[in-house]
């Protein structure tokens, strides 16, 4: 279920309310945990999951599913690219990423100055 099929849900006023129990959550644990660990590996597709099925207005190009999956992946990445590669955009993308996908790590962004 994509990120804009929940807020969907709030304006269905014909479902049923639904409790969040403690139980149901580590019900659903197992799951989750696939997804994350897949995430992890691939988060261009974490990104096109929040964005639904039809994402007109947020769109990846394969160089920025490339350098996304390599940032995850990798501990440490050193990069250097020209102009209008959209490399700050995708620092940060990568540092929300990682604060989602990897709860409670210490993340930052160092860049060289004139």
């Amino acid at each position: 279920m994509a990120l804009k099929d929940l807020m969907e849900l709030s304006h269905n006023k014909n479902m049923k309310k639904q409790g969040l129990s403690e139980e149901r959550i580590k019900a659903q644990m197992p799951i989750i945990r696939q997804y994350v660990a897949y995430w992890r590996e691939y988060p261009d597709m974490f990104v096109e999951f929040l964005c639904g099925s039809n994402p007109q207005n947020f769109k990846l190009f394969t160089y920025q599913r490339i350098f996304l999956r390599a940032c995850m992946r990798h501990r440490y990445t050193y990069a250097t690219f020209p102009r209008g590669y959209s490399k700050s955009f995708l620092s940060f993308l990568v540092l929300m990423l990682r604060c989602i996908l990897y709860p409670g790590a210490h993340l930052f962004v160092t860049t060289g100055g004139k």
